[in-house]
């Protein structure tokens, strides 16, 4: 379950469901980064998309690579560098809620089928609505796996 939840967190990296995150700020703002100020309501937008493919902070971000959430990984990252859900006072409130039932159906449908996908990542065309998804749709195909003869279990 711990290689999985990497494999789901792997993939709210990179295609977050909230692609684009816009607030207003209440006061003036100093850049840590900078010596600027933006000034109070102002509209910030922050782009999870891109934030989560910065190669400063996930190397070859465009690869999917699990181990971007092993332990000793995340802990030398900036907390606001991966925000799927958003972060702060007004992040998600069902995330822990999603998280646990994304690890229960995955498991579920991983254990009694073959998941086979249609067209390769790189042909993916993208659509940046309110949540992030596929212009084409998701098109897979489940495949029963053979159960054993002994106790029912998976063997294919």
């Amino acid at each position: 379950m711990k290689y999985l939840e990497r494999c789901i967190m792997e993939t709210l990296r990179m295609y977050p469901p909230v692609p684009v995150i816009a607030r207003e700020i209440q006061q003036d703002l100093q850049l840590a980064s900078m010596d600027k100020v933006v000034p109070a309501h102002s509209t910030v937008v922050i782009a999870t998309f891109k934030l989560h493919r910065r190669p400063d902070i996930y190397n070859n971000p465009d690869h999917f690579d699990p181990d971007n959430f092993l332990p000793e990984k995340s802990a030398s990252r900036h907390y606001y560098s991966f925000i799927p859900f958003s972060a702060g006072p007004r992040s998600c409130v069902g995330r822990k809620y999603a998280m646990l039932k994304l690890k229960v159906i995955l498991s579920t449908i991983l254990r009694n089928f073959k998941v086979v996908g249609g067209k390769k990542q790189p042909n993916w065309q993208l659509q940046a609505d309110i949540i992030l998804k596929r212009t084409d749709g998701f098109n897979i195909k489940l495949v029963p796996r053979k159960r054993g003869v002994e106790g029912g279990s998976p063997t294919a």
